[in-house]
């Protein structure tokens, strides 16, 4: 096997950009002696279509205390090394190896070439297994069952960021002879958060940070979850709508907003601007079908509405955006099918409201540490909670503004979210407004931009065949390497046809004039 590979590493390593040796071989090195990481296993894998040669190694951190889990990870060590590294966020409440695959919402060309640019690539599970749950990563509120131990939660909440860091430079600079020249974090979701984390705790690590759809608020995000969801459920589902109902919830809203952009294109532009009057859905006595009760209406614009608390989370936060108007899935996202959920452990098998399930898994296991506890009774406001949920904020949330330490490095960093997103784009808009008071906007300019997404929720879907792609982790690259910060970029639609500028926050492209397809056609206005 070793002869075999130093072949293949003598082949393909002429002509690379950086032609180091490995100090030790792929097969050797579960029997190297690392401090505070353990290989478990290392094999070559040959080339594809999809993937160069490389090593692909999975590797534990052992726990600190004697309840504790490992925190499993796996490291991909190209044989062709470019030199660099990328470590990846996680997603959900974390349980399993994300996948190393670029950035969320990039186009199928940057997917399909992110593999071939020879990064060595890493990311673990945060520190406990839920690989066997039934309904995936984020579907089976049991995955936050894991908060219930102190380790996990802490690692989970914030310190498996910087563990995998440690663990990750052990074995590349083992087996390379030496470490990365540039290191990246690209996180979306919980990875948005935990590259966050990256920024605010860890700045000295890193050269370029990638940061999207960041549920960096989390304590305040779970509130909002359970605020939005229990409204369709309270008082035996009176404000409940059907499938059907939601529909004509959506028509209208994009009656109202569309046009605000200049062109009514089934796409909503501006964000902010859209604050549709959806009382013109109100039941009379005229018309009973199609229309909404006033327990319903409630129940819909409650969607919209911020959580307000009577005291600070970390960072002085006294509570969370609202959801905004827009998102094409709307329903299954805060309704569900059915207007009562299980309790005290929701089925999201495809029933229950999506942002329940995962309120619930929050208030259940990480407020309460009570499997038995109703999500539907959680008031943010309780007294008798305040102590645990100012806890949990300071280890959970990484809302600090001062970027400071990152920006004197030198490092870049690009945030990115989604105008239609579960993740409210007025609470990311709302943080990078906060760094632009601590820093200053021309500090800011020189090392971060945030772009927003028009329409797009946060599992990147938004109206068919309108934009929701570009390739933000090229515009990051070129940024960190050749100096070229990035100004508007270019949004486009899965097949390429449709394209629109993708617009620096707090701009939003606005029609022209010609063709509805074109870029050119529109303008970044704010």
């Amino acid at each position: 096997m070793k002869a075999r590979y130093v072949t293949l590493l003598g082949v393909l390593m002429a002509g690379t950009a950086f032609p180091a040796a490995a100090e030790v071989a792929c097969e050797a090195l579960p029997s190297a002696t690392l401090d505070g990481v353990k290989v478990v296993s290392a094999s070559l894998n040959e080339a594809s279509e999809a993937a160069p040669a490389h090593c692909e190694v999975m590797a534990e951190v052992p726990p600190k205390t004697t309840d504790g889990w490992p925190i499993k990870m796996r490291v991909v060590l190209p044989v062709e090394w470019n030199g660099k590294s990328v470590q990846f966020g996680g997603g959900g409440f974390n349980g399993v190896i994300p996948p190393q695959v670029g950035g969320r919402w990039q186009t199928e060309l940057a997917a399909k070439e992110f593999p071939h640019k020879g990064y060595a690539t890493f990311s673990g599970d945060s520190g406990h297994d839920a690989s066997d749950l039934p309904y995936g990563p984020d579907l089976d509120p049991r995955r936050a069952s894991f908060a219930l131990n102190k380790e996990a939660f802490e690692r989970y909440a914030r310190y498996s960021v910087n563990e995998t860091y440690v663990a990750a430079m052990k074995i590349i600079e083992t087996h390379y002879g030496s470490a990365p020249k540039l290191k990246y974090f690209v996180g979306f979701s919980q990875g948005g958060k935990e590259a966050m984390v990256a920024a605010q705790d860890h700045p000295q690590d890193y050269d370029g940070i990638l940061v999207g759809d960041p549920v960096a608020a989390l304590t305040g995000l779970k509130m909002a979850h359970l605020q939005s969801s229990t409204g369709f459920y309270k008082n035996g589902g009176a404000g409940w709508v059907s499938p059907e109902l939601a529909e004509v919830v959506t028509k209208e809203v994009y009656r109202q907003c569309d046009p605000l952009d200049g062109l009514e294109d089934n796409w909503i532009a501006n964000f902010e601007g859209c604050q549709p009057d959806l009382s013109t859905l109100l039941c009379t006595d005229d018309k009973k079908e199609g229309c909404l009760t006033e327990a319903q209406l409630e129940a819909v614009n409650n969607v919209a509405r911020p959580v307000k608390l009577d005291y600070e989370l970390s960072n002085g936060l006294t509570g969370h955006a609202g959801y905004p108007w827009g998102n094409v899935s709307w329903h299954g996202s805060f309704a569900g099918s059915r207007p009562q959920p299980s309790v005290p452990a929701p089925n999201n098998g495809g029933n229950d409201s999506y942002v329940y399930s995962l309120g619930d898994g929050y208030h259940r296991f990480m407020i309460r540490q009570d499997v038995n506890a109703n999500s539907l009774d959680f008031d943010p406001n309780d007294p008798a909670l305040r102590d645990r949920i100012l806890e949990v904020s300071k280890i959970l949330d990484a809302t600090n503004p001062d970027l400071s330490a990152l920006a004197d490095k030198g490092a870049k960093m690009i945030l990115y979210a989604g105008g239609a997103s579960e993740v409210p784009p007025a609470e990311v808009a709302a943080y990078w407004k906060r760094v632009n008071e601590k820093l200053g906007k021309d500090k800011v300019d020189s090392f971060a931009r945030f772009y927003i997404f028009p329409s797009i929720n946060h599992a990147g879907v938004g109206p068919e065949g309108m934009p929701n792609q570009s390739d933000l982790f090229s515009a990051l690259e070129k940024w960190v390497e050749n100096g070229e910060a990035p100004g508007e970029l270019v949004n486009q639609s899965k097949s390429g046809e449709v394209t629109r500028p993708l617009c620096l926050y707090p701009t939003w492209p606005q029609y022209q004039s010609g063709d509805v397809n074109a870029a050119s056609s529109f303008k970044c206005v704010e």
